[in-house]
């Protein structure tokens, strides 16, 4: 139950800092402002590498699986024409 609270947690967290950084964002493009959107990669890149288990995960996981049963399709289909 712990583990299920601080995963919440830690989602809320990185969608906070996600809509801040789309706010950042839409504030550099209409102002034009260098550093702001310097920032606003910065933080993006930093969103991608430690929060995407937390926001894209499960997603992730299902686009995996779906991934590796289509190339086990694929294989299984490949073997039978390779044999006929």
């Amino acid at each position: 139950m712990e583990k299920n609270r601080d995963y919440r947690l830690k989602r809320i967290f990185w969608s906070f800092l996600l809509f801040i950084d789309v706010l950042l964002f839409i504030e550099s493009i209409a102002t034009q402002t260098i550093w702001v959107m310097i920032v606003v990669m910065v933080i993006s890149e930093f969103i991608n590498f430690k929060g995407n288990k937390y926001l894209f995960g499960e997603f992730d996981a299902r686009r995996k699986k779906k991934r590796e049963l289509r190339r086990q399709e694929y294989l299984k289909q490949r073997a039978l024409n390779s044999n006929k």
